[in-house]
This record gives structure tokens, C-alpha cells and sequence, in this order.
């Protein structure tokens, strides 16, 4: 996995399998990443674990509230499918595992959030057959950019409270 500073592949390489086999096959998805969820949460300590149980219904809140801003949408869907819910709770194991741990500078932070935030909903939308929508495409990149600056500066920061000194 990852050495005593190294970094954790496992997380990166599990992470990104989930998020490309929950974007393109949605609900038929969802064992096998359950599966990995249960599994990275096992490896993590207490302080880990409580950290990804607090930034999953954060993020699932925050999605919420953008689905009621018509920043995005689900096609058939007036709630956040079940499928996108999990894709939150994969992203919260890894911004535990490995994500926050690159994100401790405020101003790096804000860039690979304000990119890679809205990047992963695109490409997430152009994967999963429309199931994932943008209404108002300018008004949804704008709000998507500020979000997840905002998340990734939070992330970042919060690492302090759950990462042992070294």
C-alpha cells in the first residue's frame, strides 16, 4: 500500500476504478464498490473513519443543494441516485487516503479543485448516457469551479484533525 511516506496507489487506483465503473454502469456498480468502500474504511484508523463518514454526508448535502440550484441534474430524477451517492462516499475514502494529503496549500488546493472537481463531472456526464446533466452550462461550470475550490481548500485544511503528526 503506501510505505511511511509514500504514496497509497492502492486509494488512487481503487478510487478511479470506482468512479469509471459507478459513472458508466451506474447501479451495476454498486456491489463491487461497496465492496472497496467497506474495505478501505477497514484499513483506516478511527480518526480516518470518522473523517470519511463526515465528508460523505457533506458532499452528498453539497450535491444536494447544487441538484436544487439546477447547477445538475439526473435524468428521471428529481433526488441524488443511489449510484452518485456511493460515488461520494469512494471520494471521501480517498481524499482521506491520499487526496487531502496534497492539498494542505490553500492556494494549490483552490486550483486542482476549481480543475478537477468540474473535470470529473464532465467527463462523469459524458460517460454515464446522459443519466448526469448540466441545465445551465455556464452557470453550472461557474458554481462547479467555485464549489469545488472551496472543497479542496477544505479538505486540505480539515486534514490537520485526523493525520497523526509524523
Amino acid at each position: 500500500m503506501a510505505g511511511a511516506k509514500g504514496f497509497n496507489w492502492r486509494a488512487l487506483v481503487g478510487f478511479e476504478l470506482c468512479w469509471f465503473a459507478l459513472v458508466y454502469f451506474q447501479q451495476w456498480a454498486v456491489l463491487p464498490v461497496l465492496a472497496y468502500f467497506a474495505y478501505g474504511l477497514w484499513q483506516l484508523d478511527q480518526a480516518g473513519r470518522i473523517a470519511v463518514l463526515l465528508i460523505l454526508p457533506a458532499g452528498v448535502g453539497i450535491d444536494t443543494l447544487l441538484l436544487q440550484l439546477n447547477v445538475i441534474q439526473f435524468s428521471g430524477n428529481a433526488l441524488l441516485p443511489f449510484w452518485f451517492v456511493l460515488l461520494w462516499a469512494v471520494f471521501a475514502l480517498a481524499a482521506v487516503e491520499f487526496m487531502a494529503k496534497v492539498l494542505t496549500k490553500p492556494w494549490l488546493a483552490a486550483i486542482l479543485g476549481a480543475s478537477g472537481g468540474p473535470l470529473s463531472y464532465w467527463g462523469g456526464a459524458a460517460l454515464s448516457g446522459e443519466a448526469l446533466q448540466f441545465p445551465l452550462q455556464l452557470y453550472s461550470a461557474v458554481v462547479l469551479i467555485v464549489v469545488w475550490a472551496l472543497i479542496a481548500i477544505a479538505l486540505g485544511q480539515s486534514r490537520r484533525w485526523y493525520v497523526k503528526a509524523v
